[in-house]
């Protein structure tokens, strides 16, 4: 099995606290697909393209293999690794490593290839608590086991939303979990305004940014996005022929 920079990537969001278990790790699903939380956020990855004819990788980085029916955590120390293994480039096979087996069969090995060709792994015994049910949070969180779940969606550029964030935490630095960020999404123009309070000043902060023109074209659910929010799918009806008359 493939996994890519952006299935790598939920590492950032895992919690760093061994206490936490599970959530200490990052959890590869029996499909590919990765996650990682923190007890309050939670970032997913679907699984790669397995059509993908530009990633393949040679035979010497060794037997590839899956993650199993139930899926496994991973150790994040293993992840960042297999990170800064990762090199640098535009090719497809540089931006994938492959999960394979190493001499120890209760390991899991991680390899990369660079630009030469060589491969790299990194291996680790996976944990041994079990992971949440993430799909039911992100369920809860987004109203879909609510019969009259409605939601105003609102688009915006993502970096320039990062900076404006970076902007309201320093405005209003980090005081213990006492954070919250007031976000209010206009019906009418689709932007957003984002409301911070300095606790040490008691200052208000706010933060305003233009909804990002999508020309109309929101970004459809895939078929993994459509499993994780159990979405159903209209089945075309077949039209049925016409008899002919002799």
């Amino acid at each position: 099995m493939l996994l890519s920079k952006a299935n790598l990537s939920v590492v950032s969001i895992a919690s760093k606290d061994s206490f936490d278990r599970a959530l200490n790790g990052v959890r590869i699903d029996p499909d590919g697909a990765t996650v990682g939380s923190n007890g309050k956020m939670i970032m997913a990855v679907g699984p790669c393209d397995k059509e993908d004819k530009t990633v393949s990788f040679p035979e010497t980085v060794g037997e590839q293999m899956n993650p199993g029916d139930r899926g496994l955590v991973m150790p994040l120390d293993v992840i960042e690794r297999t990170q800064k293994y990762m090199t640098k480039g535009k090719s497809s096979l540089l931006n994938h490593v492959a999960m394979t087996k190493v001499d120890d069969p209760a390991r899991i090995g991680f390899t990369s290839i660079n630009q030469k060709g060589d491969p790299t792994t990194t291996a680790s015994l996976p944990k041994h608590e079990t992971y949440p049910d993430w799909k039911n949070v992100v369920r809860k969180i987004n109203g879909s086991d609510e019969k009259d779940s409605t939601s105003l969606k609102v688009c915006v550029n993502r970096k320039d939303l990062i900076e404006l964030l970076k902007a309201l935490e320093s405005a209003c630095p980090n005081k213990a979990d006492a954070n919250p960020v007031f976000i209010e999404v206009s019906q009418n123009s689709g932007g957003m305004i984002l409301r911070c309070l300095n606790h040490d000043t008691q200052q208000h902060a706010i933060g305003a940014i233009n909804a990002y023109n999508t020309k109309g074209q929101w970004l459809q659910h895939d078929n993994w996005e459509r499993e994780v929010f159990e979405i159903q799918v209209a089945k075309k009806k077949k039209k049925k022929k016409k008899k002919r008359r002799s």
